[in-house]
Parts: structure tokens; C-alpha cells; sequence
């Protein structure tokens, strides 16, 4: 009779260890930021809850901090600079304007957008710049 009751406590603990760290796992979960959905599916960024967290953290972060807005010099204006439109300065998405307008960052310099009817410059900051931003914010949130 005692060997069915360890067993029983033994079957009950690990089950709520179990119970207990999915809970845990599920609210630590890195949250999906909506402007992700413009170019990404649910069930994808779902899956990147769990099967690669890391790469979710990058979206996220790279959404906000890969890129600023500047005011762009008079003598800069008439260059032959890449044009782009955006609807709304203090809502932007990278991603999607990446996307749409085939942007690209370099590796070592910053890279600079006129953006259409303004004085203003996106700038995407450069690709070891970004990368060195997004190690000190993973390694201050730990």
C-alpha cells in the first residue's frame, strides 16, 4: 500500500511541476508586437513564441530602434537620394517600408531616405550599430 501512495505523490508532484512551469513559460512569452501582422502571419509569430523567442525579440526591437527621423540639410534636399512615402510620421513601420520600398541598411554607415512633401530623412542606422543597441538591451533586460 505504500509503494501505490509514493507512487501516487511521485506522479502528482511531477505534474504539477509540469503544470507549473508551462504556466510560468506562457508568461514570460515574448509578446508580439501588432505591427509585426502588416508582413507576418499569427500562427507564424506564434510559433516564433516558442520555437525561437530570440528572433521575436529582434523583430520587436528592430521595429523601434533600427531607424530614427531627422531633419534633412537644405543642400541634401535636391540630391539624388531614394524618395519614400510614409503616411504617418509618428506611426511607422519599418518593416513594412523596407518591404515596400526595398530598402536596405548597410553593414558599416548609416543610410538615408528622403521622405516625400517633407524636410525630413529616414535614416536606418547601421547594421553593427543596431546589432551592438540590440546586445546591451538583451543583456540589461536579463
Amino acid at each position: 500500500m505504500k509503494k501505490k501512495s509514493y507512487l501516487a505523490l511521485l506522479i502528482f508532484t511531477c505534474l504539477s511541476i509540469f503544470v507549473t512551469a508551462q504556466t510560468t513559460l506562457s508568461h514570460t512569452a515574448t509578446p508580439i508586437d501588432s505591427r509585426l501582422l502588416a508582413l507576418y502571419s499569427g500562427e507564424y509569430l506564434e510559433n516564433l513564441q516558442t520555437a525561437n523567442p530570440f528572433l521575436l525579440k529582434r523583430l520587436n526591437f528592430y521595429l523601434d530602434n533600427s531607424w530614427y527621423l531627422s531633419e534633412l540639410p537644405a543642400d541634401k534636399a535636391l540630391d539624388s537620394q531614394t524618395t519614400i512615402h510614409v503616411d504617418d510620421l509618428k506611426d511607422i513601420n519599418i518593416l513594412a517600408l523596407e518591404k515596400r520600398y526595398d530598402l536596405h541598411r548597410d553593414w558599416e554607415k548609416q543610410t538615408v531616405f528622403k521622405i516625400e512633401n517633407t524636410d525630413k530623412a529616414l535614416v536606418l542606422i547601421s547594421g553593427k550599430k543596431f546589432n551592438e543597441l540590440l546586445n546591451e538591451h538583451l543583456n540589461s533586460s536579463k
